[in-house]
């Protein structure tokens, strides 16, 4: 099965240094700018420890603060266990992961809780958005993508037939979700949770580290939540970059037991040859082009995550309707192709 990489839409700064360091200084870190700040003595009775490696087929990173090393590096294998058991349930990349069995089958037997749990929430996210959120996405990307691995691809994309016929699969009013299976209610359906399953695995993290005492934390898998803050008092700091190829940082702000999600199909082109992207319309079969980027700021990762996406496919207008219903969402930036911004607060 042909796949993406999920941090094909993640355009985050998080400036996680000791004051002095500019916003948006360090390496590349899966499509993320993560701010070098290895381990500092603040002189605050607690060092900045920071674990880094995968989560999802992308770069991951936690950053906590403790003045107890062999403590930090138990809760971080804790939370790579924690990862690592997600993976085998949510994740694409993981071969005889609990949504690839659903996806050759049709039909999964006894899912464990989480996907039952996440599998709800995106449900809920479906209904209330109108469709604008669906994971059953899947046909319709893979459809794109075998077009696209064919050489002298039409820059186009897959023809409007094509396209009319896959989206008779797309629809998450076709799933049926039960204590005891989920399951499809058409052959070839197909579900994908990379629009949610990094905001996911980010709150399970920011879980564990939260019940097991740490007050200042960020865990990035591709999401972002922040909790606390720095050991000097100062917040934690994200910014959002330009849509265009300019690497700008448009907006800066504070983060403080709060999570940011973006999404933004000019990340991801299906080809160097074509304007389109992996952020598919589930209504037309289109890429969606209302909005160069979208970033939400939520109270939960998973809220974010969802938001980010669900809100990319949708045109403006019919935002306020949706974010009525979700009081976990705390502000929203809408950057447009050109890289103007317009926030929402509701």
């Amino acid at each position: 099965m042909t796949m993406w990489k999920i941090n094909r839409r993640r355009f985050i700064t998080i400036s996680a240094v000791a004051a002095g360091l500019a916003v948006g200084a360090g390496s590349n870190i899966g499509g993320i700018c993560e701010a070098q700040a290895g381990i500092l003595d603040l002189g605050v009775g607690a060092d900045l420890m920071r674990w880094q490696g995968a989560a999802l087929g992308a770069k991951a990173q936690i950053m906590l603060y403790s003045d107890d090393r062999n403590r930090a590096d138990e809760i971080f294998k804790r939370c790579q266990r924690e990862m690592t058991r997600l993976e085998k349930i949510i994740s694409l990349y993981v071969k005889d992961s609990a949504i690839n069995r659903l996806n050759a089958h049709g039909i999964l037997h006894d899912p464990d809780f989480e996907f039952l749990e996440l599998m709800s929430r995106c449900l809920s996210c479906y209904q209330i958005t109108g469709g604008a959120f669906d994971v059953t996405i899947q046909p319709l990307w893979q459809l794109y993508a075998n077009h696209f691995a064919t050489v002298g691809a039409d820059p186009s994309g897959p023809s409007q037939e094509q396209v009319e016929n896959i989206l008779r699969l797309v629809g998450s009013d076709k799933i049926i979700l039960e204590a005891g299976r989920i399951s499809f209610t058409k052959p070839g359906m197909g579900i994908s949770l990379n629009g949610v399953a990094q905001g996911y695995m980010t709150d399970r993290v920011a879980k564990i580290l939260k019940e097991a005492g740490f007050e200042n934390i960020l865990v990035h898998m591709g999401e972002t939540m922040a909790m606390g803050q720095h050991g000097d008092g100062r917040p934690w700091t994200a910014g959002i970059s330009s849509p265009l190829k300019d690497d700008k940082i448009l907006l800066t702000m504070p983060l403080k037991n709060q999570a940011l999600a973006t999404s933004g199909g000019y990340g991801s082109p299906f080809s160097d040859q074509s304007r389109l992207h992996h952020l598919l319309d589930p209504k037309t079969g289109q890429s969606a082009h209302h909005h160069g980027a979208v970033s939400v700021v939520a109270q939960d990762a998973t809220t974010a995550d969802m938001l980010s996406t669900a809100f990319y496919v949708m045109d403006f207008d019919k935002v306020p309707e949706v974010w009525a219903k979700y009081p976990a969402a705390v502000r929203a930036i809408f950057v447009d192709p050109a890289g103007k911004i317009t926030n929402f607060t509701g």
